[in-house]
């Protein structure tokens, strides 16, 4: 079997599985079939695991192969948007629930890495770049 080998990246050469799943070449039953193992298909075959329900998952080249196994790998609280700029297009209610969400998710994953034990080197922090004078 010859697997697409990942693009370079931090991703893939930090990565601790290795491990070259076998093609799948047989019928098998699921609950649910989810194609792509990148980070929303993993996250939503745990998610459903957890209920109860059976999953398999389907990827095309490696885990992590496209946008998941290339990108910065923070866990930011924001948006691309200041608040203000969300506020006025959704209102100060429902833009205090985004970033009520946003934090949420940086939660889940923080307790996914505690009660898998994920090897995954996690550090609290991240980086705010100012580009040009605006930014700043």
């Amino acid at each position: 079997m010859s697997a697409i080998p990942h693009a370079g990246s931090y991703y893939a050469a930090s990565a601790n599985d290795k491990i070259e799943r076998a093609r799948l070449e047989e019928s098998i039953a699921a609950d649910v079939c989810i194609i792509g193992a990148g980070y929303t298909g993993l996250s939503a075959a745990l998610h459903l695991l957890e209920s109860g329900m059976s999953v398999v998952i389907l990827e095309a080249a490696r885990i992590g192969w496209g946008a998941s196994g290339r990108n910065g790998g923070q866990i930011v609280n924001s948006y691309s948007r200041d608040i203000d700029v969300i506020e006025k297009t959704v209102g100060k209610a429902q833009a205090k629930l985004f970033g009520q969400m946003a934090f949420e998710g940086g939660k889940i994953i923080r307790d996914r890495i505690a009660k898998y034990q994920i090897q995954c080197d996690l550090k609290d922090g991240g980086v705010f770049a100012a580009m040009n004078d605006k930014q700043m």
